[in-house]
Protein backbone atom coordinates (compact mmCIF):
# COMPACT_ATOMS: atom_id res chain seq x y z
CA UNK A 1 0.00 0.00 0.00
CA UNK A 2 2.78 2.13 0.56
CA UNK A 3 4.68 1.51 -2.41
CA UNK A 4 1.19 2.13 -4.52
CA UNK A 5 1.12 5.56 -2.49
CA UNK A 6 4.59 6.66 -3.70
CA UNK A 7 3.74 5.89 -7.02
CA UNK A 8 0.49 7.67 -6.90
CA UNK A 9 2.65 10.91 -5.44
CA UNK A 10 5.64 10.82 -7.55
CA UNK A 11 2.97 10.63 -10.91
CA UNK A 12 1.36 13.45 -9.59
CA UNK A 13 4.34 15.33 -9.23
CA UNK A 14 6.26 14.33 -12.78
CA UNK A 15 2.28 15.01 -14.32
CA UNK A 16 2.73 18.66 -12.49
CA UNK A 17 6.07 19.43 -13.70
CA UNK A 18 4.81 18.08 -17.03
CA UNK A 19 1.99 20.57 -17.34
CA UNK A 20 4.16 23.44 -15.97
CA UNK A 21 4.87 26.18 -17.78
CA UNK A 22 8.33 26.66 -19.09
CA UNK A 23 11.28 28.55 -17.22
CA UNK A 24 9.05 29.25 -13.72
CA UNK A 25 10.12 27.66 -10.71
CA UNK A 26 9.17 28.32 -7.06
CA UNK A 27 11.63 30.81 -6.83
CA UNK A 28 12.47 32.05 -9.90
CA UNK A 29 11.11 33.28 -13.44
CA UNK A 30 13.21 33.35 -16.74
CA UNK A 31 12.95 35.63 -18.84
CA UNK A 32 14.79 35.55 -22.60
CA UNK A 33 16.16 38.23 -25.11
CA UNK A 34 18.69 38.91 -27.55
CA UNK A 35 20.96 42.27 -28.86
CA UNK A 36 24.01 43.44 -30.16
CA UNK A 37 26.95 43.42 -27.94
CA UNK A 38 28.71 43.25 -31.14
CA UNK A 39 28.52 44.73 -34.63
CA UNK A 40 27.37 47.50 -36.31
CA UNK A 41 24.88 48.41 -33.65
CA UNK A 42 26.56 47.01 -30.70
CA UNK A 43 25.32 50.17 -28.61
CA UNK A 44 21.71 48.87 -28.28
CA UNK A 45 23.37 46.22 -26.64
CA UNK A 46 22.96 48.77 -23.81
CA UNK A 47 19.33 47.21 -23.95
CA UNK A 48 19.86 44.24 -22.40
CA UNK A 49 22.35 45.23 -19.78
CA UNK A 50 19.65 47.56 -18.83
CA UNK A 51 17.50 44.98 -18.47
CA UNK A 52 19.52 42.80 -16.30
CA UNK A 53 20.19 45.70 -13.53
CA UNK A 54 16.43 46.35 -13.47
CA UNK A 55 16.00 42.66 -12.49
CA UNK A 56 18.64 43.01 -10.20
CA UNK A 57 17.10 46.15 -8.57
CA UNK A 58 13.88 44.37 -8.32
CA UNK A 59 15.00 41.24 -6.95
CA UNK A 60 17.01 42.99 -4.05
CA UNK A 61 12.91 44.36 -3.32
CA UNK A 62 11.97 41.02 -3.10
CA UNK A 63 11.41 40.05 -6.50
CA UNK A 64 7.75 39.35 -7.92
CA UNK A 65 5.17 37.43 -5.78
CA UNK A 66 8.47 35.65 -3.79
CA UNK A 67 9.80 34.71 -7.20
CA UNK A 68 13.67 36.28 -8.03
CA UNK A 69 13.82 37.37 -12.04
CA UNK A 70 16.41 35.88 -13.90
CA UNK A 71 17.24 37.47 -17.58
CA UNK A 72 19.04 35.12 -20.51
CA UNK A 73 20.32 36.92 -23.21
CA UNK A 74 22.34 36.25 -26.66
CA UNK A 75 24.59 38.57 -28.64
CA UNK A 76 23.06 37.87 -32.13
CA UNK A 77 25.74 41.09 -33.58
CA UNK A 78 22.63 42.41 -35.36
CA UNK A 79 22.52 40.09 -37.52
CA UNK A 80 19.12 38.19 -38.10
CA UNK A 81 20.42 34.97 -39.29
CA UNK A 82 22.26 34.48 -35.48
CA UNK A 83 19.31 36.05 -34.05
CA UNK A 84 17.18 32.72 -35.40
CA UNK A 85 20.24 30.46 -33.45
CA UNK A 86 19.76 32.64 -30.32
CA UNK A 87 15.91 32.21 -30.40
CA UNK A 88 16.33 28.77 -30.90
CA UNK A 89 19.08 28.19 -28.04
CA UNK A 90 16.75 30.08 -25.69
CA UNK A 91 13.59 28.59 -26.41
CA UNK A 92 15.14 24.46 -26.85
CA UNK A 93 17.73 24.47 -24.31
CA UNK A 94 17.12 27.44 -21.49
CA UNK A 95 13.20 26.93 -21.55
CA UNK A 96 12.40 30.57 -21.16
CA UNK A 97 8.81 31.54 -19.79
CA UNK A 98 8.63 34.75 -22.41
CA UNK A 99 10.77 37.15 -24.30
CA UNK A 100 11.35 40.56 -23.19
CA UNK A 101 12.92 43.72 -25.95
CA UNK A 102 15.02 41.92 -28.53
CA UNK A 103 16.60 44.48 -30.68
CA UNK A 104 16.06 45.07 -34.32
CA UNK A 105 12.96 44.79 -36.74
CA UNK A 106 14.84 42.32 -39.68
CA UNK A 107 15.99 40.39 -36.26
CA UNK A 108 12.53 40.04 -34.52
CA UNK A 109 10.99 39.79 -37.58
CA UNK A 110 13.27 36.50 -38.21
CA UNK A 111 12.65 35.24 -34.99
CA UNK A 112 9.09 35.60 -34.74
CA UNK A 113 8.22 32.25 -36.06
CA UNK A 114 10.01 30.30 -34.01
CA UNK A 115 8.30 32.09 -31.03
CA UNK A 116 4.98 31.70 -32.35
CA UNK A 117 5.60 28.09 -32.92
CA UNK A 118 6.44 27.65 -29.18
CA UNK A 119 3.69 29.81 -28.00
CA UNK A 120 5.96 32.45 -26.02
CA UNK A 121 5.02 35.67 -24.84
CA UNK A 122 7.22 38.44 -26.25
CA UNK A 123 6.93 41.73 -24.54
CA UNK A 124 7.81 44.92 -25.78
CA UNK A 125 10.21 44.27 -28.46
CA UNK A 126 12.36 46.36 -29.12
CA UNK A 127 11.30 48.51 -32.51
CA UNK A 128 8.95 49.79 -33.90
CA UNK A 129 7.67 47.79 -36.62
CA UNK A 130 4.42 47.72 -36.93
CA UNK A 131 4.46 43.88 -38.36
CA UNK A 132 5.04 42.53 -34.75
CA UNK A 133 1.69 44.36 -33.75
CA UNK A 134 -0.12 43.29 -37.05
CA UNK A 135 0.79 39.68 -36.41
CA UNK A 136 0.96 39.81 -32.76
CA UNK A 137 -1.68 36.21 -32.90
CA UNK A 138 -2.37 37.00 -29.32
CA UNK A 139 1.10 36.52 -28.12
CA UNK A 140 3.05 39.92 -28.59
CA UNK A 141 2.45 43.27 -27.24
CA UNK A 142 4.71 46.30 -28.33
CA UNK A 143 5.50 49.24 -26.72
CA UNK A 144 7.83 51.05 -28.55
CA UNK A 145 5.68 53.88 -30.37
CA UNK A 146 5.66 52.33 -34.52
CA UNK A 147 7.77 54.17 -37.02
CA UNK A 148 4.62 54.84 -39.19
CA UNK A 149 3.50 56.88 -36.04
CA UNK A 150 6.12 58.33 -35.17
CA UNK A 151 6.97 59.50 -39.01
CA UNK A 152 3.30 60.76 -39.24
CA UNK A 153 3.36 62.75 -36.33
CA UNK A 154 6.86 64.58 -37.20
CA UNK A 155 5.35 65.05 -40.20
CA UNK A 156 2.35 66.89 -39.05
CA UNK A 157 4.75 68.84 -36.66
CA UNK A 158 6.99 69.87 -39.31
CA UNK A 159 4.06 71.46 -41.24
CA UNK A 160 1.32 72.96 -38.78
CA UNK A 161 4.27 73.77 -36.30
CA UNK A 162 7.66 74.56 -38.17
CA UNK A 163 5.46 75.67 -41.83
CA UNK A 164 7.68 72.86 -43.86
CA UNK A 165 6.96 72.89 -47.61
CA UNK A 166 8.95 70.13 -49.06
CA UNK A 167 10.21 67.28 -47.19
CA UNK A 168 12.53 64.21 -47.90
CA UNK A 169 13.09 61.41 -46.16
CA UNK A 170 16.40 59.58 -45.64
CA UNK A 171 15.80 55.63 -45.02
CA UNK A 172 17.21 52.27 -44.23
CA UNK A 173 15.66 50.45 -47.05
CA UNK A 174 14.38 47.71 -44.65
CA UNK A 175 10.96 46.94 -43.11
CA UNK A 176 12.14 50.06 -40.39
CA UNK A 177 12.89 52.32 -42.51
CA UNK A 178 10.03 51.57 -45.16
CA UNK A 179 7.68 52.29 -42.17
CA UNK A 180 8.80 55.51 -41.96
CA UNK A 181 8.35 56.44 -45.54
CA UNK A 182 4.82 55.25 -45.23
CA UNK A 183 4.17 57.41 -42.21
CA UNK A 184 5.62 60.06 -44.18
CA UNK A 185 3.23 58.82 -47.18
CA UNK A 186 0.38 59.09 -45.69
CA UNK A 187 0.53 62.26 -43.84
CA UNK A 188 1.33 64.42 -46.42
CA UNK A 189 -1.27 62.82 -48.29
CA UNK A 190 -3.80 63.93 -45.52
CA UNK A 191 -2.10 67.64 -45.00
CA UNK A 192 -2.45 68.06 -48.83
CA UNK A 193 -6.40 67.04 -48.68
CA UNK A 194 -6.93 69.25 -45.80
CA UNK A 195 -5.46 72.05 -47.80
CA UNK A 196 -1.54 72.60 -46.62
CA UNK A 197 0.99 73.25 -49.67
CA UNK A 198 3.64 70.49 -48.86
CA UNK A 199 5.09 68.05 -51.05
CA UNK A 200 7.66 64.94 -50.96
CA UNK A 201 11.01 65.87 -52.03
CA UNK A 202 13.06 62.89 -52.75
CA UNK A 203 12.91 59.13 -50.70
CA UNK A 204 16.31 58.54 -50.73
CA UNK A 205 17.20 54.62 -49.29
CA UNK A 206 20.62 52.95 -48.05
CA UNK A 207 21.52 49.73 -48.21
CA UNK A 208 22.43 48.47 -44.17
CA UNK A 209 25.92 48.98 -43.85
CA UNK A 210 26.58 51.38 -46.89
CA UNK A 211 29.49 53.71 -45.88
CA UNK A 212 29.15 56.51 -48.46
CA UNK A 213 26.18 58.74 -48.50
CA UNK A 214 27.33 61.00 -50.91
CA UNK A 215 25.02 60.10 -53.45
CA UNK A 216 22.33 59.94 -51.56
CA UNK A 217 23.03 63.97 -50.05
CA UNK A 218 23.10 64.66 -53.68
CA UNK A 219 20.16 63.48 -54.39
CA UNK A 220 18.54 65.00 -51.03
CA UNK A 221 20.05 68.69 -52.09
CA UNK A 222 19.23 68.16 -55.26
CA UNK A 223 15.09 68.18 -54.40
CA UNK A 224 15.35 71.37 -52.72
CA UNK A 225 13.58 70.15 -49.02
CA UNK A 226 13.70 72.21 -46.64
CA UNK A 227 12.69 69.30 -44.22
CA UNK A 228 14.83 65.59 -43.93
CA UNK A 229 13.18 63.31 -42.44
CA UNK A 230 15.75 60.15 -41.09
CA UNK A 231 14.90 56.77 -40.62
CA UNK A 232 18.60 55.40 -40.48
CA UNK A 233 21.17 53.52 -38.30
CA UNK A 234 23.45 56.57 -36.25
CA UNK A 235 26.67 55.33 -38.44
CA UNK A 236 24.73 56.27 -41.81
CA UNK A 237 23.29 59.38 -40.29
CA UNK A 238 26.53 60.82 -39.09
CA UNK A 239 28.10 60.21 -42.73
CA UNK A 240 25.08 61.66 -44.20
CA UNK A 241 25.14 64.97 -42.05
CA UNK A 242 29.01 65.23 -43.01
CA UNK A 243 28.41 64.80 -46.91
CA UNK A 244 25.68 67.83 -45.74
CA UNK A 245 28.20 70.01 -44.56
CA UNK A 246 30.39 69.51 -47.64
CA UNK A 247 27.65 70.75 -49.42
CA UNK A 248 26.53 73.35 -47.24
CA UNK A 249 23.08 71.81 -47.17
CA UNK A 250 20.95 72.56 -43.92
CA UNK A 251 17.69 71.41 -43.70
CA UNK A 252 15.47 70.96 -40.44
CA UNK A 253 16.44 67.17 -40.11
CA UNK A 254 13.76 65.34 -37.91
CA UNK A 255 15.00 62.09 -36.65
CA UNK A 256 13.82 59.00 -35.48
CA UNK A 257 13.90 57.76 -31.89
CA UNK A 258 16.62 55.46 -33.44
CA UNK A 259 19.07 57.83 -33.70
CA UNK A 260 19.26 58.72 -30.60
CA UNK A 261 22.29 58.05 -30.33
CA UNK A 262 25.24 60.45 -28.17
CA UNK A 263 27.77 60.47 -30.78
CA UNK A 264 25.11 61.64 -33.12
CA UNK A 265 23.82 64.05 -30.90
CA UNK A 266 27.57 65.47 -30.44
CA UNK A 267 27.80 66.06 -33.71
CA UNK A 268 28.13 69.59 -34.61
CA UNK A 269 25.96 68.87 -37.83
CA UNK A 270 23.16 68.08 -35.81
CA UNK A 271 22.50 71.67 -34.10
CA UNK A 272 18.96 72.53 -34.09
CA UNK A 273 18.01 68.75 -35.57
CA UNK A 274 14.66 67.30 -33.82
CA UNK A 275 14.47 64.00 -32.25
CA UNK A 276 11.39 61.58 -31.52
CA UNK A 277 10.92 60.03 -28.15
CA UNK A 278 8.80 57.97 -26.78
CA UNK A 279 9.79 57.66 -23.12
CA UNK A 280 9.77 59.68 -20.23
CA UNK A 281 13.65 61.30 -20.21
CA UNK A 282 15.68 62.18 -16.68
CA UNK A 283 17.45 65.34 -15.98
CA UNK A 284 20.77 63.84 -17.33
CA UNK A 285 19.24 64.68 -20.79
CA UNK A 286 17.08 67.34 -21.22
CA UNK A 287 18.63 69.48 -18.17
CA UNK A 288 17.97 70.15 -14.83
CA UNK A 289 14.37 71.32 -14.31
CA UNK A 290 13.39 69.63 -17.94
CA UNK A 291 13.73 65.64 -16.40
CA UNK A 292 10.81 63.67 -15.58
CA UNK A 293 11.16 62.66 -11.56
CA UNK A 294 9.90 58.84 -12.85
CA UNK A 295 12.78 59.00 -15.34
CA UNK A 296 15.25 60.57 -12.91
CA UNK A 297 14.35 58.10 -10.26
CA UNK A 298 14.95 55.11 -12.09
CA UNK A 299 18.18 56.41 -13.97
CA UNK A 300 19.54 57.04 -10.50
CA UNK A 301 18.29 53.85 -8.98
CA UNK A 302 18.66 51.33 -11.40
CA UNK A 303 20.96 52.48 -14.18
CA UNK A 304 23.47 54.06 -11.83
CA UNK A 305 23.51 51.88 -9.02
CA UNK A 306 23.67 48.64 -11.01
CA UNK A 307 25.08 48.76 -13.93
CA UNK A 308 27.45 52.68 -13.84
CA UNK A 309 29.28 50.91 -17.37
CA UNK A 310 25.79 52.12 -19.40
CA UNK A 311 25.20 55.32 -17.48
CA UNK A 312 26.31 57.60 -20.51
CA UNK A 313 23.99 56.76 -22.97
CA UNK A 314 20.70 56.89 -20.36
CA UNK A 315 18.20 56.82 -23.12
CA UNK A 316 18.62 53.25 -24.23
CA UNK A 317 19.18 52.17 -20.23
CA UNK A 318 15.81 53.40 -19.88
CA UNK A 319 14.73 52.62 -22.81
CA UNK A 320 15.55 48.51 -22.03
CA UNK A 321 13.71 49.49 -18.48
CA UNK A 322 10.94 50.63 -20.39
CA UNK A 323 10.68 47.45 -22.61
CA UNK A 324 10.21 45.19 -20.02
CA UNK A 325 8.62 47.54 -17.37
CA UNK A 326 4.48 45.55 -18.71
CA UNK A 327 6.14 42.49 -18.24
CA UNK A 328 6.77 43.08 -14.90
CA UNK A 329 3.88 44.73 -14.36
CA UNK A 330 1.88 41.27 -15.70
CA UNK A 331 3.84 39.22 -13.69
CA UNK A 332 2.58 41.09 -10.22
CA UNK A 333 -0.36 41.13 -11.61
CA UNK A 334 -0.82 37.06 -12.78
CA UNK A 335 -0.24 36.58 -8.83
CA UNK A 336 1.59 33.81 -7.65
CA UNK A 337 0.18 31.15 -9.84
CA UNK A 338 2.08 31.81 -12.33
CA UNK A 339 1.27 30.16 -15.98
CA UNK A 340 1.78 31.82 -19.56
CA UNK A 341 -1.96 32.16 -20.22
CA UNK A 342 -2.50 34.43 -16.58
CA UNK A 343 0.57 36.22 -17.89
CA UNK A 344 -1.00 36.84 -21.67
CA UNK A 345 -4.38 38.04 -19.45
CA UNK A 346 -2.89 40.58 -17.42
CA UNK A 347 -1.50 42.04 -20.10
CA UNK A 348 -4.26 42.55 -21.85
CA UNK A 349 -6.11 44.44 -18.49
CA UNK A 350 -3.02 46.54 -18.92
CA UNK A 351 -4.86 50.39 -19.13
CA UNK A 352 -4.11 53.36 -18.57
CA UNK A 353 -0.43 52.96 -16.73
CA UNK A 354 1.02 56.22 -16.78
CA UNK A 355 2.99 55.90 -13.67
CA UNK A 356 6.28 54.50 -15.49
CA UNK A 357 8.41 55.73 -18.19
CA UNK A 358 5.86 55.82 -21.10
CA UNK A 359 3.30 58.81 -20.99
CA UNK A 360 0.16 56.24 -21.15
CA UNK A 361 0.37 52.68 -21.67
CA UNK A 362 -2.43 50.40 -22.62
CA UNK A 363 -3.42 47.00 -24.08
CA UNK A 364 -7.13 46.92 -23.68
CA UNK A 365 -7.51 47.46 -27.15
CA UNK A 366 -5.24 45.82 -29.18
CA UNK A 367 -1.43 44.99 -28.98
CA UNK A 368 0.08 48.46 -29.66
CA UNK A 369 0.46 49.74 -25.83
CA UNK A 370 2.05 53.16 -26.89
CA UNK A 371 1.66 55.61 -29.45
CA UNK A 372 2.79 59.08 -28.30
CA UNK A 373 6.00 60.70 -29.06
CA UNK A 374 7.74 63.95 -27.59
CA UNK A 375 9.86 65.83 -29.37
CA UNK A 376 13.78 67.63 -28.60
CA UNK A 377 15.65 69.72 -30.10
CA UNK A 378 19.74 69.94 -30.09
CA UNK A 379 20.78 72.80 -28.82
CA UNK A 380 24.35 74.39 -27.61
CA UNK A 381 22.81 73.35 -23.93
CA UNK A 382 21.92 70.15 -24.82
CA UNK A 383 18.56 68.15 -25.96
CA UNK A 384 15.77 70.28 -24.95
CA UNK A 385 12.17 69.53 -24.96
CA UNK A 386 10.13 71.60 -27.87
CA UNK A 387 6.59 69.89 -28.10
CA UNK A 388 4.35 68.44 -25.43
CA UNK A 389 3.30 64.60 -25.75
CA UNK A 390 1.85 64.23 -29.44
CA UNK A 391 -0.77 61.71 -30.11
CA UNK A 392 -3.01 60.55 -33.35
Amino acid sequence: MKRLLALITVGAVLAFAQAADPGVTDTEVLLGSWGPQSGPAAAWGTVNIAIDAYFRYLNDQGGINGRKLVLSSRDDGYDPARTVGAVRELIDRDNVFAFVAGVGTANGQAAMPLIKRAGTPWVGPATGAVVFTEQSDGLIFTSFTDYVVEATLMTRHAVETLGSKNIAIFYQNDGYGEEGLRGLEAEVARLRAAGYDVTIGDRVSYERGTTNQGVQALRLRGSGADTVLMFSDPSAAATLVGEFQRLDYKPQMLASVTLLDPALMANPAMQGALFSVFLRLPSVIVGEGNGDPIADQLYRDVIVAYAPEIARDPFRALAGIAFAEPAVLALQAAGRDLTRESFVAALKSIDGYDTGLYHSLSFKDGYQGNNSVMLLQVTPQGLRPVSDWLSL
